[in-house]
């Protein structure tokens, strides 16, 4: 229970903030899929107008389009499991379904109504009976159909009013209460609201103008969600039962709430006990006697679980990841999967490990903000507003579907404050590698060395979504998420299908394209991406550190075939440049496969491919290294054919910026 206890003491904890925005005994609405219609009446339950916020609708260059709102309202157990075939309405704001009633000319008496019924369907069996003409028969048959709606219609309003009229009598009902029982007593919103041509599955909500109050929309006042609260309990009191979160005699949850996350609305964490579906049975002859979770506690956690999805939650499909200080609404931790840059992390932080000027000034080379993460996460971990030894904790929750009636707690980590933020630095440092992020306040591309987000890691292993809704993907991108999470906070290694599946995808350049060319940019961020996860693995399973930079004093054979091939990529590069050759995919990227798996073969036939070029850049920085290197082969592995591992992508890399760097020093001196 410590998940749930959790939750609930950090909803008392941040009482006082949540009550306006996440109040007890509420969901909420929104203009999502169509418009909500808004009645205003005056104190005395006199009808003033009628308004309406209009459906969400995206931007364009001639729209300016309608944001989405959502609207809380007052809810019950029995409320929230309501189906399309039962009647339970909504304590205070529902559809217009429930509101419209009856039109004049028909009777108000159920009893009346339903001898009408019970006539019609009579006839209904003699027609049937007797052969008639079917026509006939589909005339009676759509007459009852009409008559069964209207009684609905009629058994839905007294519903609600009955409901209604025993919160507005009681000592909690507030003023705006009171005066929206008097106008629905009326029964006249169907005649009212007659221009605005409802459906009955919209929604309708109430704005009370009542003399020296300002805030007149009933739905902004925590005043009336909290006398909802206290009425609603106070009926609920006189059954209790052991409250397993607090460990007290309370009024039971029969039902618990549904919508916890806008990605998964109808998934619930916690079934009710019922004798059809999720049944008590077996064990015991009572829902009762099963575990049971108070309804105060069952409503402050869902409720705090709530503004932690909404505020922070790292979504996939139906997939949330968050992390919060138990007992703190505070935003200053770092999240458990970052897919952001790390500057992201650093500006939010009231932490600097360095200026504003000097990380500009470092840019330029690539500011290693592994670094300064674990600085500046240091900072956090003495934060004055919390204990020193704050508990930290991590959740995975997921559904199969968004329709789904089911929503499981996938992945669940406690950890000290301070071991939750070492764990995090700890992942940024052990797999950082150069990196680059897209500044869009700047328009330019930014290196840093850093680790890689998780959407790049899952790039690298999958490549990219189909486009569009692609399920498949998104599933496997929903396991990868959570494999990852248990590297971060489990210290597992990286699974070494991942490792071998994105070396295979580095290898095979010519397949990032970008609008059916070869992307140079697209594979170098795959590039760092794998180099990132090689040097990693190297350090979990065989002890092995690999530098940033180039190694100059290795002499392993997969390194140095990688500095050869990074060498004729760079030279041949160079030399299309001076000639003015848009080409951009060199023999190195056309024939890194087949070199891959025969390194020794396929060198001879890049090599050949180097000749016409070789004059023009002869005694150029990438030339003289591909002699250099070859020097530094052991005696026998230059010749050997064998596949090569991972680290020969990051000789590669480093060979290639190792290049760049004596252009540009040999540029500067100049």
């Amino acid at each position: 229970m410590g998940f749930w206890q959790h939750l609930a003491v950090s909803y008392d904890k941040n009482a006082d903030a949540l009550k306006k925005t996440y109040p007890l005994s509420t969901t909420s609405i929104s203009n999502n899929n169509d418009i909500i219609a808004v009645i205003l009446i005056d104190g005395d339950g006199n009808f003033v107008g009628y308004d309406k916020i209009e459906k969400k609708k995206k931007p364009t260059r001639k729209d300016p389009g309608n944001p989405l709102v959502n609207i809380t309202i007052p809810t019950s157990e029995e409320s929230l499991k309501r189906t399309s075939t039962s009647i339970i309405p909504y304590p205070m704001f529902d559809q217009y379904g429930y509101f419209k009633g009856l039109p004049g000319k028909y009777p108000r008496n159920l009893s009346v109504l339903s001898n009408h019924l019970n006539f019609i369907q009579d006839h209904e069996k003699k027609i049937k009976k007797s052969k008639k003409s079917s026509t006939y028969y589909k005339l009676w048959k759509n007459y009852k159909n009409r008559v069964e709606k209207l009684k609905r219609s009629w058994e839905k309003l007294e519903t609600y009013l009955e409901q209604l009229e025993s919160f507005a009598k009681s000592s909690f009902a507030t003023e705006q209460v009171k005066a929206i029982y008097k106008y629905i007593s009326k029964r006249k919103v169907a005649t009212d609201l007659k221009d605005m041509k409802l459906k009955d599955n919209v929604n309708v909500v109430f704005q009370v103008e009542i003399p020296g109050n300002q805030q007149t929309k009933v739905w902004e006042e925590d005043t009336f969600f909290s006398a909802w609260h206290q009425y609603y309990f106070s009926v609920k009191n006189s059954l209790k039962s052991l409250d397993y979160i607090t460990g007290k005699k309370e009024p039971a949850a029969t039902f618990h709430p549904k919508k916890i996350s806008s990605v998964s609305a109808n998934a619930k964490l916690i079934s009710g006990n019922d004798k059809t579906n999720y049944t008590f049975r077996g064990k015991f002859s009572e829902p009762s006697e099963a575990v049971s979770i108070g309804y105060n506690a069952s409503q402050k956690a869902h409720q705090f679980l709530r503004y932690l999805i909404n505020d922070r939650g790292c979504g996939c499909g139906e997939q949330v990841i968050l992390s919060f200080t138990i007992g703190s609404m505070e935003k200053l931790l770092a999240p458990p999967i970052e897919d952001e840059s790390i500057l992201a992390v650093l500006k939010g932080s009231s932490v600097k490990t360095e200026s504003d000027i000097q990380i500009d000034l470092r840019a330029e080379t690539g500011f290693d903000y592994a670094d300064a993460l674990r600085s500046s996460l240091g900072g956090f971990g003495h934060s004055q507003a919390l204990k020193q030894h704050a508990k930290t904790a991590v959740i995975a929750l997921d559904a199969v579907s968004d329709k789904s009636g089911r929503l499981s707690i996938t992945f669940y980590r406690e950890l000290d404050r301070n071991e939750y933020l070492e764990r995090v630095a700890d992942w940024h440092s052990s797999i950082k590698w150069h990196q680059k992020f897209w500044e869009k306040v700047d328009e330019k591309y930014v290196p840093y060395i850093g680790a890689p987000s998780v959407d790049k890691i899952i790039e690298a292993v999958y490549g990219k979504p189909r486009g569009g809704k692609d399920e498949s993907y998104t599933k496997i991108k929903k396991a990868a998420r959570e494999r990852l999470l248990r590297c971060v906070f489990d210290g597992a290694f990286l699974p070494k299908d991942y490792v071998v599946a994105a070396i295979r995808r580095a290898a095979n350049p010519l397949a990032i394209k970008r609008n059916g060319k070869f992307d140079r940019n697209g594979y170098e961020q795959i590039a760092s991406t794998v180099c990132a996860l090689v040097r990693k693995d190297f350090k979990q399973r065989n002890e092995e550190d690999y530098k940033l930079s180039i190694e100059l004093d290795r002499t392993g054979r997969d390194y140095l075939y990688g500095r050869l091939l990074g060498a004729a990529d760079k030279l041949e590069e160079y030399a299309l440049y001076k000639k003015d050759n848009p080409r951009v995919v060199t023999a190195a990227i056309r024939h890194m496969q087949a070199f891959v798996q025969r390194p020794f073969r396929t060198w001879q036939t890049i090599h050949g491919c180097l000749n016409p070029y070789i004059q023009t850049v002869k005694g150029g920085f990438a030339f003289n290294e591909i002699q250099a290197v070859m020097n530094q082969f052991t005696t026998g592995d230059y010749e050997k054919d064998t596949p090569l591992n991972g680290s020969y992508l990051i000789g590669y890399y480093h060979e290639r910026a190792y290049i760049d760097s004596l252009v540009k020093a040999a540029a500067e001196k100049k």
